[in-house]
């Protein structure tokens, strides 16, 4: 009996300690990964960023270069730092209008909860009132190629062209982790990402492991960081379209560039060529699939990806 209950102790002692320091890691692992000041990162990061208020939304953008309007929309978990390269490339021949998404950046989360194409769309449509731009051309690379073909079909008399990168809405196999939905309280599993793990993220969709580099790292998990970007984060995954969206492409009117990573991880190059035979009104549809490229190809291929765009940007 003695035996049984100094047994019992030390099993009762050793689940205590088990628990105190699992509290006590994920204790470290949320106080090393506490949300950072929107100050702290514009300071760090928001060199000539401008910011406007949009329907309750702070949006942060940058406008460069000289030429007719293109607007650059990034890719999940990026920010519009993603198309420094494409900037670098282009601003002699457009001017460039890019912007932070929702749950993004400097942007940060939309008060009002919503983060589907169609409040996305309404955004961009009120940053281009401020700008004074009528009608642009939207390159969008896979979440932002969402949101573009979603503007195209809605805001036709604001639309010129079209460039989408790895877009998503064909259908593929279901994301089971989406579809079945989450409580709110597993989105504080997010502040628990410290910026190690926050590579394979990265690394995940493309190639060549080498275009993640350590400041891109770094940069893009603090901008994670930011208040409240990651709960949002969770709240834009759970709000993921589902649906049919062949209406929708059927509405586009514009010349559309279709450009796709053939060795895209999470959308197949044959969704290229679905998206073109969905694109029934456009009046042309040209498409370029890249090999031994992946999903975020303003990264992986930034100078090819730019020159064919501006090739047909300024075709007639």
């Amino acid at each position: 009996m003695i035996l049984l209950r100094k047994l019992l102790r030390g099993l009762l002692v050793t689940v205590a300690l088990l628990i105190t320091l699992l509290a006590c890691m994920l204790t470290y692992l949320w106080m090393s990964n506490r949300d950072l000041p929107m100050t702290y990162l514009e300071e760090k990061y928001g060199q000539g960023v401008q910011r406007v208020k949009v329907d309750g939304v702070n949006l942060a953008y940058r406008v460069e270069g000289e030429g007719p309007p293109l607007v650059l929309i990034h890719s999940h978990f990026y920010t519009m730092r993603q198309w420094q390269a494409w900037v670098e490339a282009l601003a002699q021949d457009f001017k460039l209008i890019r912007f932070d998404l929702t749950s993004h950046g400097l942007t940060g989360p939309d008060p009002s909860g919503d983060y589907s194409r169609a409040r996305g769309a309404g955004l961009l449509a009120g940053l281009l009132d401020h700008l004074g731009v009528e009608r642009a051309s939207i390159a969008g690379s896979s979440t932002g190629g969402g949101l573009a073909w979603y503007f195209a079909a809605n805001y036709p008399q604001r639309i010129d062209k079209l460039v989408l990168i790895n877009a998503p809405g064909m259908p593929r196999v279901t994301n089971k982790y989406m579809e079945k939905g989450l409580p709110d309280w597993a989105g504080h599993a997010f502040y628990l990402l410290p910026e190690g793990l926050f590579r394979p993220f990265l690394e995940a969709p493309v190639v060549d492991n080498s275009v993640i580099t350590d400041d891109l790292v770094h940069e893009f998990h603090q901008m994670y960081r930011g208040e409240g970007n990651r709960m949002a984060e969770f709240h834009r995954m759970m709000a993921w379209e589902r649906g049919d969206i062949s209406g929708q492409l059927a509405k586009i009117e514009s010349p559309v560039l279709i450009l796709w990573g053939a060795d895209n991880p999470q959308l197949p190059a044959e969704h290229a060529q679905q998206f073109k035979d969905r694109l029934v009104n456009s009046p042309r549809v040209e498409m370029a699939i890249y090999s031994g490229i992946g999903h975020v190809i303003p990264l992986e291929a930034p100078r090819r990806s730019a020159e064919d765009t501006r090739q047909f940007l300024l075709e007639n």
